[in-house]
C-alpha cells in the first residue's frame, strides 16, 4: 500500500468538528436562531453510525448540512469535512459533484422528493445520463438490476410507471435504488422508515443494511428510534438540544449508557420480556438549541434530569472522552452507569 493510500485510509470519510448552524428570524432584523450547536462526529469508511434524538434535536439539519442543503440565510460554524475536503468551502459545481458522485441521501418521504409527473425510469436514470454520460439504454439496464437488488421484480415495467402508481414501501425502495445507482461512498438516511408500515420498515432497513455491507458504503442513519439504530449501526451518537451528548459503540451504549438522557431513552422503550403497566418517561419536554441558549447557562438537559446537582444548572458541560473511549457531555458521566 502506498503512503498516499495509507493516508487516505487513516482520514475519516466524514468528520464534523464543532459544527453549528443558525438562521435569521423572520421579521426580527439582526436576530438569529441556533438550530445546531457544536456537533462532533466522525464516520469511517464502511461504518454505520446512528444519529439519535427526539424531534427538534437538530439531527436532520445536521445530515442535510453535509451536502449543503441548509435553509436560506443559514450561517454555519465549525467544519464539515468529507474525505479531507472542507464541504463549506465547495462552490456550486463542486457541491453538485459531491451530491452526484460521493454522498447520496434517502429522505423521509419519497413522494415529496420524486417528481410526480416524470416516470420512475426518468428519476432513476437522470443522474447516470446527465452526470456520468451513460447511454440511456445502458442506464436502464443498470437500474433494472439495482431494482432487483432492492426487491422490486419486473424492473422494466416499473421504469414506465409513475410515482402515484407505487405504494409507499415500493417508492422508498425506488429512492434507495436511485442512491445505489450513484455508487456513493456515504449514504445519509434521514428517517427512511417514518412514512411506512411496520412490515415495510423492517424490509427497507434490511435492504439498506445489506447494500451497505455488500458495497462497502458508509451509512449515517438519522432516527428517533434508538432500538432501530442499535440493531443497524456500529456506533451511536445521541443528540439533545442541537448538540451531541454521547457517542459510543452501539452495543455498549444500549447496555451501559453514560449520559442521563441516553439512559432515559432506553428506559422508555417497551420490553418484550418485562411487564409494565406504565412506561417510564423523561419528565418535561425536549428543548431546541436556541431555547437552551436563551433559558440557561447550564446543561440543557438539567431541568429534566433526576440526577442534576447545582453545578449542572450553572455550568454547561463540554463533551469529553472518558477512559474507555466514550465521548460524553455530562458532569456526572462516571456515575451514570451506576444509577
Amino acid at each position: 500500500m502506498t503512503s498516499t493510500s495509507m493516508e487516505r485510509e487513516a482520514t475519516p470519510l466524514l468528520a464534523l468538528r464543532g459544527f453549528g448552524l443558525d438562521i435569521p428570524v423572520a421579521g426580527a432584523k439582526g436576530v438569529r436562531r441556533t438550530l445546531v450547536d457544536r456537533v462532533d462526529l466522525v464516520l469511517g469508511r464502511g461504518e454505520a453510525v446512528g444519529l439519535v434524538g427526539e424531534s427538534g434535536s437538530g439531527k436532520s439539519m445536521t445530515a442535510r448540512a453535509v451536502i449543503g442543503l441548509t435553509p436560506q440565510g443559514a450561517r454555519t460554524h465549525g467544519h464539515i469535512e468529507f474525505d479531507g475536503t472542507d464541504v463549506g468551502a465547495l462552490g456550486g459545481r463542486a457541491l453538485r459533484a459531491l451530491r452526484a458522485r460521493s454522498v447520496a441521501m434517502v429522505f423521509q418521504d419519497p413522494r415529496a422528493h420524486i417528481n410526480p409527473v416524470r416516470s420512475v425510469g426518468d428519476f432513476l436514470t437522470e443522474a447516470l445520463v446527465a452526470e456520468r454520460r451513460v447511454a440511456r439504454r445502458e442506464a436502464e439496464r443498470r437500474v433494472v438490476a439495482i431494482l432487483a437488488d432492492v426487491g422490486i421484480p419486473d424492473g422494466a415495467r416499473r421504469l414506465r410507471q409513475y410515482p402515484h402508481e407505487l405504494s409507499g414501501g415500493l417508492l422508498q425502495r425506488v429512492m434507495i435504488a436511485s442512491v445505489l445507482a450513484a455508487e456513493p461512498d456515504l449514504v445519509l438516511a434521514d428517517e427512511p422508515t417514518t412514512a411506512l408500515d411496520v412490515t415495510a420498515q423492517s424490509e427497507v432497513m434490511a435492504i439498506l443494511d445489506e447494500a451497505r455491507r455488500a458495497r462497502g458504503l458508509a451509512l449515517l442513519l438519522i432516527t428517533h428510534d434508538l432500538e432501530l439504530a442499535a440493531a443497524t449501526c456500529d456506533r451511536l451518537a445521541v443528540m439533545y438540544a442541537g448538540r451531541t451528548v454521547e457517542t459510543q459503540q452501539a452495543e455498549a451504549l444500549t447496555s451501559r449508557p453514560r449520559h442521563p438522557y441516553s439512559a432515559g431513552l432506553l428506559r422508555s422503550r417497551p420490553s418484550l420480556t418485562e411487564r409494565a403497566h406504565r412506561l417510564p418517561v423523561i419528565p418535561g419536554r425536549p428543548v431546541a438549541a436556541f431555547e437552551a441558549k436563551e433559558e440557561s447557562a447550564g446543561c440543557a438537559f438539567a431541568p429534566r434530569c433526576a440526577h442534576a446537582v447545582e453545578a449542572c444548572h450553572q455550568q454547561e458541560p463540554e463533551e469529553r472522552e472518558l477512559a474507555d473511549g466514550v465521548r460524553v457531555a455530562c458532569l456526572r458521566a462516571e456515575e451514570v452507569a451506576t444509577w
